[in-house]
């Protein structure tokens, strides 16, 4: 992604630029160490908490939010997998939550005839992943924008993704594959206020919401 490109770009110029010279003495170049770390958690605060967000910026969380879903689905797969301990699954599960906006969000026709009783929300979903009644991985194939991020007010963007997926059996996975139909989720692009370290800053994040 741009901005993850664009922070790694500064980190290997602080490696450079702070390394020290034969000439520099120990005292000048922790001075020079300091100055360049400033500048860089500087840079890192201007991507991720700009009032203003450029259209370049906005794809770049689009990319994000395009990878929470895959890593969504990466979870949903260690939750419903009872070969695992327990306490790793639950803890797959506690991240999935992390990703959504809220944990009650529909999940309308998600996994459709594949799961009895059928799941309304991802609550539903996640309860019956621990319970080892999910016996299909979702892998996605296809994650295309559907609706670019829009702002809604100073501290929400919205838009959608529309994907399709391929079920794969948990237990048995040279079993044939089925392709899904279309589906879409809806993308936020929330402004909170984190706390790092001593400061507490407020950042652009992006969440998934309700699937259709």
């Amino acid at each position: 992604m741009n901005w993850i490109k664009y922070i790694w770009i500064l980190i290997v110029v602080y490696i450079v630029c702070s390394a020290r010279t034969c000439n520099e003495t120990e005292e000048a170049t922790e001075k020079q160490k300091e100055e360049y770390t400033v500048n860089l958690i500087n840079s890192v605060k201007d991507v991720f908490s700009s009032d203003s967000l450029s259209e370049n910026l906005l794809r770049a969380f689009e990319l994000s939010a395009s990878e929470k879903l895959i890593d969504f689905t990466d979870y949903l797969k260690i939750a419903s997998d009872t070969s695992l301990d327990l306490n790793f699954r639950l803890h797959a599960a506690g991240m999935i939550r992390e990703f959504f906006i809220k944990g009650g969000i529909e999940i309308k026709d998600f996994f459709k005839n594949q799961l009895k009783p059928k799941p309304a929300t991802l609550e539903d979903l996640l309860s019956l992943s621990l319970s080892g009644k999910v016996a299909y991985w979702i892998k996605p194939l296809q994650i295309n924008i559907n609706d670019p991020l829009t702002r809604v007010n100073d501290s929400t963007y919205i838009g959608s993704l529309s994907f399709n997926f391929k079920y794969i059996s948990i237990k048995n996975p040279d079993a044939k594959e089925m392709i899904s139909e279309d589906h879409f989720i809806e993308i936020f692009l929330i402004k909170n206020l984190n706390t790092f370290g001593k400061e507490n800053l407020e950042t652009w994040q992006t969440y998934l919401g309700e699937m259709i």
